[in-house]
Parts: C-alpha cells; structure tokens; sequence
C-alpha cells in the first residue's frame, strides 16, 4: 500500500507540474505574439510617419509605399503607381546625391508627380524582373486577406509599367528556373501556377512576418555599414573592357554597360518575354478597369553612340565583347516583342528609347558613378515623357474578361515577334542602326 501510495503521489506531482508546464508555455507564447503584434503596430502605425529613413532602409511594400514623398499625404489618393525594378525605384546617381529617400527628388515618380500634380507611388523594387514587378509586389501591398499592420491603400487610378531592356530578361530567367524546380516545366500553365500559388498567394505568416523581415534586414544593413563596409555593386566593375561612347564632340570612355542580352538566344529571349506575358495577364485581370501603360527603357549600350564596333556588355549571366550590329537587332526584336504583346493585352506603349537617344546625343544621361541607372537629366527626360502620355486622357482597360492566360503567349501575339530577328516591314519605329545613322 505504501509503494502504491508513494506512486500515486508522484504521478500526481508530475502530473501537476505538467499541466504547469504547459500553461506556462502557452501563456509565454501568447505574450510573445501580443508583444510581437503591439511592436509591429507600433512600428508600422505609429513609428513610420515620423521615421527619418536613408537610401537602404529595407521596409515591407506597404510600408514603403506609405513613406514616400512623390505624393501628398501619408495616405496616396487617386495615384498612378510606377511598377517595375531599380528603375521604377530611382536608383542612380540623382539618389545618392540626395543624400536619401527623404531628402529630396531624386527618380521619375517625383517628375511625373510635379508635371501632373498628381500622387505618384513607385511600387518598384531592385532586382525585380517582370513576375516580381507585376504579380508579387502588388501581391504583397493588396494581399488577398486583411493585413491589419497596414492600413488600407487604395486601388490605383492608373499603372505605369517600367520593362527595362537591360536585365529584365536575365530576371525573367531566374524566375524560370524557380518555376521549374518546383514544377518540372516551364510552359504558360506552370508559370501561371507559380504566379498564382507562390507569388499571390497571401498567408498570416507572411502578413506577420514583415516586422521580423524587417528587423534582421535592417541589422544586417548597419552591420555592413558601420562594421564591415557597404558595397554598392555595378554590373560593368569587373569586366575589364571598356566602351567608347560619342557625346556631341566627345569621345567618352566608360565602365561595361548592360545592353540587350547579347549573349542569350533568341529561345532564352522567348522564354523571357513569355514570363512577362503571364505575368501582364495577371496584373490586367487583378486590376481589371484600371489603365495599364507599357514603357520600354532602353539599356545604356542601346541608348548611346558607339565609337567602335564592338561593345563591351556586363550581365548576371556573363560578360565581355559582343558585335555592336548584334546588340541593335535585340534591342529591336525585344521592342518588338513588348510592344506586341501590349497591343495583344490592350495595353498603352510607350518606347522611350527616342526621347533618351536625342538627350544622349549631347549629354551624357548615366552615372558617372552609377552607369547601370539613370542620372537626374535621364530620370527627368524618363519622368517628362512618361507625364506628357498620362496627362492625354486615358481610355479604362476593358471589362469584358480575359482570354485564358494559358492563350496569351509572348510570341503569338505580334506577327514582328514570330522570328526573333525578322522584322515586318511595317514596322513603324527605325531600327536601332538605322536611327543611329540618321544622328
């Protein structure tokens, strides 16, 4: 009796401290997540009005959007959005001049905000290729489920989409390759499945996971800028070859500059621009009624006249020289195939190569520091053209629904993109060697 005694006792005390265990545990865990919770809200609502944040201040979507200074209240209201990568952001030498995000005009969106007298919100982000621009990014500012973090952004009045010539394709690639690691295949179904399932999709985790993202992404930032250096990487730093470029009566040597995939096939181009039309697709069926402008932007190579015949070209995927007449033909066939697929989709088009080509005929429109971006005269010429176009009344995108995306190809949809380098002679706009000869 007394071992059975002593028995029970002690599964009674175990017992006992079990469920004291476990309500110790729980009740930890619940202030934790209240913490976490009133920290985010204190942060995200009270914090980021007043926040004094410098170029690389990493923030989730929504909070950048609310932080920015082309528009007039912490709120955005009847505001165009600028979608795309570091150039729908402004990275270049006008920001590092301005010393911050908040110190000053400094991309674009700020132009365009001055010229229209209009919101103008840059839903841009660095390293971003046409399925980051036009699926997560929007995703991540209009999740599918309420994010109470943030508060409520209202849909745009109208988009404006930035396809940049010189890396798009190369990140459209990459995006490819998640797609079929995660799929077995790259055809429109299983891009459309990717875009759909992995990139607007929005769970709880994600919404709450912000605050943490943030946190260690800010850490790791003062660490490299305070401790161990912050390094701005340019894409033509180490290539050893140089280009010379013709300015007015000046020939200027410069770093090795981003092009128009030189050094891609005309099946990896394909492959590229069929990511850009699915994810197009779901940007016009997400925003259904809301006005959609394509603008295509050159890269440096193509911009530019160019003393010697051969380019010196920098990419993720590979550098060196590459025929000058081999970088026009891209450039063409890539416009081409853009400006297709926007008519297909009933999207406005505008190829800002021109405007940029007659300012680079007597200024230099890049760096000096920054040759990957724009400088304050490029983001002003950019800024201007893209105004002049939205200030003509726009005509709302259709209503009537889509095609099936899964019809909507990248080639299919303009007779002058069927063969990458045959051009239909009725093409409207000069070939690039063509509009460099009549300069």
């Amino acid at each position: 009796m007394t071992e059975r005694t002593t028995e029970r006792t002690l599964a009674t005390k175990l017992s006992s401290l079990a469920r004291r265990a476990i309500a110790n545990t729980l009740l930890t865990c619940v202030s934790v997540f209240v913490g976490y919770v009133a920290m985010e809200f204190a942060v995200f609502r009270v914090m980021l009005p007043l926040a004094p944040l410098d170029i690389h201040s990493p923030l989730p979507a929504a909070a950048d959007v609310l932080t920015q200074t082309s528009k007039s209240d912490y709120l955005p209201h009847d505001f165009i959005a600028i979608l795309g990568d570091s150039y729908a952001e402004g990275y270049g030498d006008w920001l590092q001049q301005a010393g911050g995000k908040l110190k000053g005009p400094f991309h674009s969106g700020h132009i365009i905000h001055q010229q229209t007298r209009r919101d103008v919100v840059s839903f841009g982000i660095g390293g971003a290729g046409s399925a980051e621009a036009m699926v997560l990014r929007p995703a991540e500012i209009y999740p599918t489920s309420t994010c109470s973090i943030f508060p409520a952004i209202e849909q745009p009045r109208q988009m404006v989409v930035y396809f940049y010539e010189g890396n798009d394709i190369e990140d459209n690639l990459k995006f490819v390759g998640k797609v079929d690691k995660r799929y077995g295949g790259t055809d429109s179904q299983a891009i459309d499945r990717y875009l759909d399932e992995q990139y607007a999709g929005w769970e709880f985790l994600r919404c709450h996971g912000q605050f943490a993202e943030t946190t260690f992404k800010e850490a790791e930032f003062l660490s490299q800028y305070y401790i161990t250096g912050h390094y701005v990487p340019y894409c033509g730093t180490p290539v050893p070859s140089k280009n010379h470029i013709v300015v007015g009566d000046r020939t200027i040597e410069t770093p090795s500059l981003q092009g128009a995939a030189p050094h891609l096939s005309d099946e990896r181009i394909r492959l590229g621009m069929d990511v850009f039309a699915r994810s197009l697709a779901w940007l016009r069926k997400r925003f259904e009624g809301v006005p959609i402008t394509m603008v295509y932007v050159p890269s440096p190579i193509s911009i530019y006249r160019h003393a010697e015949e051969n380019i010196s070209f920098c990419s993720f995927f590979g550098a060196g020289l590459a025929p000058k007449i081999l970088s026009e033909r891209h450039h063409d066939a890539m416009r081409d195939m853009v400006a297709g697929i926007s008519a297909n989709q009933r999207v406005g088009f505008v190829d800002a190569t021109p405007a940029l080509r007659e300012a680079a005929r007597t200024s230099v429109i890049h760096g000096p520091v920054d040759w990957d971006h724009l400088n304050q005269s490029g983001y002003e010429i950019l800024g201007a053209l893209v105004a002049a176009r939205l200030q003509v009344k726009p005509q709302e995108s259709p209503k009537e629904p889509l095609e099936d995306r899964s019809r909507t190809t990248s080639l299919g949809s303009s007779p002058r993109s069927t063969t990458l380098f045959a051009h239909d002679s009725r093409t409207p706009a000069p070939s690039a060697s063509e509009d460099h000869q009549t300069r």
